[in-house]
């Protein structure tokens, strides 16, 4: 393959290009060049963070749910150079005004308000809104109405009273976090308060016992693909949630273990799942998860456009990958979920998302293949981005890291 002022010119066999005079070249041989990775639900964080996203290959990335402050300021300063971070398509929370809306959202108190907040975030020349779970349900088609003609992406948690087939039919073009996909076997109680733990502890309780192949949920899943709502998953959170006992490091942090901060190792990769309640077991715990994961296949079987996000630092991706794989997802079809479909949601397919003569050239060399092994993403060895060509490991010392994940 052959790059050239930033876009790619040329794809051949190995051996059949040949490098022009003066141009940089890179053995590839053991590894395999994949496109640059998107992750569809990475907040912005601070600095660290999006280096370190960079350095384990994240070159694009959906952020749903960013404060207006942040993303004015991480967008001016990746457009003049002075922050590394991958392509961002940024989004903005709107919740109601409520002792539970979410931190760092446009609270609102009226429908017009919802309208008008709509509104400033297409001023703000961001990609889309994300409403959450104490939204008054009432202003959900209006507002996303108003997102719609503007141009806006339309996705979120789901609101307390509301089930996501009613969210979708209200405007919704995605549904945010497995979980509020779940809600819709829930009972009524856990559905009235999904604003509540009852989002995570319904699921946990109930979920084990619902039949993915019962009319409900096959109704649901059929309604979700013939309208080609999105699902943003982020099932490694619930792996962790609902599987983990304390004192293990979970899957998504098992490879990066002795190569990160030790407080994150103590405070996060070894933390214990969710709490059990009420007499049930982690086995029932497990249980629910499993058919969490049942759902996923389901959901991708029926052609529900599934895209890969994290809800974490980034480090997680792969694992929520791995977590496809085990769906019944081929290796190619979980690394599109990071890929190509998801820079054909954000309407950016044309010039990224695939490695193509004429697109931008955003790639990674990973060592290995991928093709028969997803954790050889983790092995970064080079990333090109906006023009850039950067080392692997000297991002990820740049980040802190100690070392290669494993």
């Amino acid at each position: 393959m052959l790059a050239r002022d930033g876009k790619i010119a040329a794809i051949g066999a190995a051996g059949s290009l040949k490098a022009p005079a003066g141009a940089r070249v890179i053995d590839g041989s053991g590894k395999t060049l994949v496109p640059g990775i998107w992750d569809s639900h990475l907040h912005i964080g601070d600095d660290w963070d999006v280096l370190s996203n960079m350095a384990n290959g994240i070159t694009s990335f959906r952020s749903p749910g960013t404060t207006f402050d942040r993303a004015v300021d991480a967008t001016k300063r990746r457009a003049d150079g002075s922050l590394l971070m991958g392509e961002p398509f940024i989004s903005v929370i709107i919740d109601k005004k409520d002792p539970l809306a979410a931190q760092g959202s446009e609270v609102v108190s009226s429908v017009e308000e919802a309208i008008a907040a709509v509104r400033r975030v297409k001023d703000a020349g961001l990609w889309g809104v994300k409403f959450y779970t104490s939204m008054n349900p009432a202003w959900i088609a209006p507002a996303a109405a108003e997102a719609h003609r503007l141009g806006l992406h339309v996705h979120g948690h789901v609101p307390a009273t509301m089930k996501p087939s009613e969210a979708v039919a209200a405007g919704y073009d995605e549904l945010t976090h497995l979980n509020f996909v779940v809600m819709e076997s829930m009972p009524r109680e856990v559905i009235d308060k999904a604003n509540t733990r009852q989002r995570m502890e319904g699921p946990a309780r109930y979920f084990k016992d619902v039949d993915l192949d019962g009319p409900l949920m096959s109704g649901f899943v059929a309604d979700l693909a013939k309208r080609k709502i999105l699902v943003d998953p982020t099932i490694v959170i619930f792996e962790g949630m609902l599987t983990q006992d304390g004192g293990k490091p979970h899957p998504a942090y098992a490879p990066y273990m002795g190569i990160i901060s030790p407080v994150l190792e103590r405070s996060q990769f070894k933390a214990g799942g969710y709490p059990l309640v009420d007499g049930l077991t982690r086995d029932d715990y497990r249980k629910s998860y499993a058919n969490m994961v049942g759902l996923v296949g389901k959901l991708h079987k029926a052609g529900v456009p599934i895209v890969a996000g994290t809800d974490g630092w980034g480090i997680e991706l792969v694992r929520e990958l791995e977590i496809y794989r085990q769906a019944g997802f081929t290796p190619a079809e979980a690394i599109q979920s990071a890929t190509i479909i998801p820079a054909r949601v954000v309407g950016a397919d044309k010039r990224t998302g695939s490695i193509a003569v004429g697109k931008e050239a955003d790639m990674v060399l990973v060592d290995g293949d991928p093709s028969t092994d997803l954790g050889a993403l983790r092995r970064v060895t080079t990333v090109v981005s906006d023009g850039y060509v950067m080392d692997g490991a000297e991002l990820r010392k740049a980040a802190g890291y100690g070392g290669a994940p494993k």
